[in-house]
């Protein structure tokens, strides 16, 4: 079992083996994170505790640094890749999570506090015991190695001052069970150290009184009375003047109760911890300063909130479609996960399809996401599921005519979600759909235009409106037959500007930073957000005036702030896409395992990537990965997309649509072959689904990979080129044959 001892010298103990802490910086890194209690420190916090503002050019790595020796050393029995439970990453910093017992501070706190509501019931036995436990943990001053520190002054400060109380209420409860000439002693050691504390003085008079020392009694209050008169200019409080009236008048309440026999006696030297059972309890998850993580409080979208709320009441047996659309960063995905909260209070259930950022999905894949979360819920019968399979199932093999079954599974579709839904009423998201392809839209205009689409639905569509090409043209043009709700997100007024950046910053904000931020951003609230992130960490002169216009360039300036290698790897990883899988990022092989996880935790630390699930990553807004991924030169970008294509191939090699967009796009002759592979593979595959755009579009790209290998072979060039034709004419689009 790890313990730690903060109430003297900073020790941990792993049983009865200490563990070994290393330098100060690295105690001093633990220290500060056991001090948050369970909150999060952010890391630019903890550079200035730990360099007073005159950080190295590589801080943030050598925090890193520390944090990883600390794990080691806390964790030693901890398996690669497998997440600390101890020091936890928590964007935008570390967090200490273990429980009240493990910590002596933290215990002795919790019973100090059990002791004085003991005391308060009556218990004074069971509260001197608790008392004595507590006070047994002290070693020293608390967090003794960092007195000077800023940082550990407060604090230190906190738990010397709860010493003190739990000493007068050990005190106290000595006196309430007949103790008091086994508590004179310490108290007179008490009250001389400490003289303008009345509470001392007066527990040591009556202790005094108790023991027939009335004499010696009086002496100890005209002593307070002259301290308090020489030291502060004032008398004694009621109490103490109380107390001395009754000694006077040998008032009868003053009298010695009864003597309890008790093996809980005074405590005058310090004793190592007693284990108790652990009661670990979760920390909150809070930033203790600095930048502050958005919480589910959704600022400024109050309308379009409640507009979204009044079509899921309307989704009452028929379904209900809005349509949200918005530029880059004003907040689409941030509404509707604000509205799927809203909902869950109500009983509601969601399901969530995103269009994939970059290529490589299969056709249909936002459909397939969303199903298979309904279905894990209420699968769907046999038959209903053998009609669904080109979105449940993993493979399948096509028979009959490919029309009518695209027809057959549309309205299985439809089906499907009236049973599901007809008890629990579901949010499903279609998320930016701007990228969608076409199985994707013509599954969604049949759905939302058929009349006998039943069930309790409420499905939000969102994307760019700067961003709608032909095809999504056409599906928003048949979605407007079933009228659905529109909503078009622009900047935030001023106000909620306001609100947004001084809920993020933890420190006061003058007016005119606040206007500047709303001028330079134009109320787009990822800006905002990345804005007051620049705030939190370099001051408003850095927020305002020295970032280039441009929510793009603000991107780039959080990336250079990383450490070298830690650049390298997001660049690898934005050809991956906005998700990440954390398996085929380390299969490209760049750099070693420890360098990839380091540089993922320093993303994680500033708010460029999300840890959603285990083994996966995703940026935070797309708008970090495109601004990665543009930034990337032709020949660059064509390289990692090769490297890129080689890992999935290691890691997951039945992903041939991943594998066809991969090495499509690394376009060398080096990878013809393999890239004429695979998207042939997938050609067919996309057939299969419906896709027949994209069908089309991936024989050409076998045909264009084909001729860059050099090969002869007439009957596969023919085979591809009848692919072509044969796509095109499924689709009904002639104009490019």
């Amino acid at each position: 079992m790890l313990t730690f001892r903060v109430l003297g010298a900073l020790e941990a103990w792993d049983g009865d083996r200490p563990a070994d802490l290393r330098g100060p910086r690295h105690r001093a890194v633990l220290a500060r994170l056991v001090l948050a209690r369970g909150h999060v420190v952010p890391v630019d916090r903890l550079i200035e505790d730990l360099w007073h503002g005159e950080s190295p050019h590589r801080a943030l790595g050598s925090v890193q640094t520390f944090v990883s020796h600390l794990r080691r050393a806390l964790e030693p029995d901890r398996a690669p890749r497998t997440p600390s439970t101890v020091l936890v990453t928590a964007p935008p910093g570390y967090a200490f999570r273990v429980g009240t017992d493990e910590v002596d501070a933290w215990r002795f706190e919790a019973l100090v506090h059990r002791a004085g509501g003991l005391l308060a019931a009556g218990a004074a036995e069971e509260a001197l015991r608790e008392l004595t436990a507590a006070l047994d943990l002290w070693r020293g001053p608390a967090y003794a190695q960092f007195a000077d520190e800023p940082w550990a002054r407060p604090e230190a400060a906190r738990l010397e001052e709860l010493r003190l109380v739990a000493v007068e209420r050990r005190a106290e409860a000595g006196l309430a069970i007949g103790q008091a000439s086994g508590i004179v002693p310490g108290l007179e050691a008490h009250a001389a150290a400490h003289p303008l504390r009345e509470e001392s003085w007066r527990l040591l008079a009556l202790a005094m009184y108790r023991c027939a020392r009335q004499g010696d009694a009086l002496a100890v209050l005209r002593r307070v009375r002259t301290a308090l008169r020489e030291e502060l200019g004032v008398e004694p409080g009621a109490r103490l003047q109380r107390l001395e009236a009754d000694i006077l008048a040998h008032a009868a309440e003053l009298d010695a109760p009864a003597a309890v026999s008790t093996s809980a006696g005074p405590a005058t030297g310090a004793a190592a911890p007693r284990e108790v059972p652990n009661t670990a309890q979760a920390a909150d998850e809070a930033t203790e300063d600095g930048f502050v993580p958005r919480t589910t409080t959704l600022i400024g979208r109050t309308v379009e909130t409640a507009t979204l709320l009044a079509a899921a009441k309307r989704a009452d047996g028929r379904l209900s479609v809005a349509l949200v659309s918005g530029d880059p960063g004003e907040g689409k995905t941030a509404l509707t996960e604000h509205v799927r909260e809203l909902l869950a209070a109500e009983g509601w259930r969601a399901a969530w399809g995103r269009c994939p950022e970059s290529g490589g999905a299969p056709a249909g894949w936002p459909w397939t996401q969303m199903l298979r979360t309904l279905a894990a819920v209420s699968p769907p019968d046999e038959e209903t599921a053998r009609v669904l399979a080109p979105l449940l199932a993993d493979s399948f093999v096509p028979v009959g005519d490919q029309a009518a079954a695209k027809l057959m599974l549309h309205q299985a579709v439809v089906g499907y979600l009236a049973r599901a839904t007809a008890e629990t009423p579901w949010l499903l998201v279609l998320d930016d759909v701007h990228r969608a392809d076409e199985e994707t839209l013509a599954l969604l205009c049949h759905l939302a235009t058929d009349r006998d689409a039943a069930g309790r639905v409420l499905l939000v569509v969102t994307y760019r409106h700067n961003e709608v090409g032909d095809l999504l043209a056409d599906a928003l043009a048949r979605l407007a037959r079933c009228g659905p709700e529109r909503i078009e997100l622009t900047g935030l007024a001023p106000e909620a500007v306001a609100d947004l950046v001084r809920g993020a910053v933890s420190a006061a904000i003058d007016e005119d930073t606040v206007r500047a931020i709303v001028d330079r951003t134009a109320g787009n609230p990822f800006y905002v957000l990345e804005t007051a992130r620049v705030l939190a960490a370099e001051g408003a002169h850095a927020a305002v005036s020295e970032v280039p216009v441009g929510v793009r360039d603000v991107i780039r300036r959080h990336v250079a702030g990383l450490p070298k290698a830690a650049q390298e790897v997001l660049k690898q990883a934005c050809v991956l896409g906005r998700d990440i899988d954390v398996d085929v990022l380390l299969a490209q092989g760049n750099a070693d395992e420890d360098t990839v996880l380091d540089a993922v935790e320093s993303a994680l630390l500033t708010g460029l990537l999300v840890e959603p699930d285990a083994g996966q990553l995703r940026f935070t807004h797309a708008l970090v990965r495109d601004t990665l991924y543009e930034d990337l030169s032709q020949l660059r970008r064509a390289r990692m997309h090769a490297r890129t294509a080689e890992a999935i191939e290691a890691v997951r090699p039945r992903d041939v649509a991943a594998l066809a967009h991969h090495y499509l796009a690394s376009a060398s002759r080096a990878t013809a072959a393999k890239a004429t592979h695979f998207a042939r593979l997938a050609a067919l595959d996309a057939e299969i689904h419906f896709a027949y755009r994209e069908a089309a579009q991936l024989w050409r790209g076998a045909l264009t990979a084909f001729e860059r290998s050099g090969a002869a072979d007439d009957a596969a060039r023919k085979e591809m080129e009848a692919g072509v034709e044969r796509s095109l004419a499924q689709s009904g689009d002639h104009s490019q044959g």
